[in-house]
């Protein structure tokens, strides 16, 4: 299976990193996502469409013993397995009622990155944390992760705008008391 992602890299120096990568991080997403499915079938189609992924956008692999290349990987097989675990399950997709993207994350600016960390962790579901994570930390666009999720480009930046105000509201109630 991994001659079919090495013919997506042009040269052998890409070719040479991506073993290495998937070497080291194969049984970590086998493990990840099992643990999200449920399934090792599922599981197994997770990692490949994973490895898929990060070959035709091999360009944003950095360091390969990286935490920050760990994390982006973690990061994706997890979309994936939340993406793969619903369609098993037959859940439908979100409804968009409105398109009013007009909050950003201004008003998280004067909170400190351990209070903000910690309440993505504590108030968000995982398909929240993982869109705003690839939005804030990792730089993509809501039309990339609406690629990869397989979901419009509204229902990401409805879903961001979701998980924005639940961290708003958290906030404003620890503010207030």
């Amino acid at each position: 299976m991994i001659g079919l992602f090495l013919n997506l890299l042009d040269t052998q120096s890409e070719k040479d990193k991506f073993i290495k990568l998937y070497d080291k991080y194969k049984n970590m997403h086998y493990w990840i996502s099992y643990g999200k499915t449920q399934s090792c079938q599922d599981a197994e189609e997770c990692v490949q469409e994973t490895f898929f992924y990060v070959a035709k956008h091999f360009e944003k692999i950095g360091d390969v013993n990286s935490s920050k290349t760990k994390g982006y990987l973690a990061t994706i097989v997890t979309g994936f397995s939340i993406d793969v675990y619903n369609k098993s399950k037959k859940y439908g997709r979100i409804d968009i009622e409105n398109n009013n993207m007009a909050e950003n994350l201004s008003y998280f600016d004067n909170i400190e990155t351990v209070e903000l960390s910690s309440a993505i962790e504590s108030v968000l579901s995982e398909e929240e944390k993982i869109y705003i994570y690839l939005k804030y930390v990792y730089g993509y666009k809501s039309a990339e992760i609406a690629e990869i999720y397989n979901v419009t480009d509204i229902s990401v930046r409805k879903k961001l705008e979701r998980a924005k105000a639940k961290l708003k509201k958290y906030f404003e109630e620890e503010t207030n008391d």
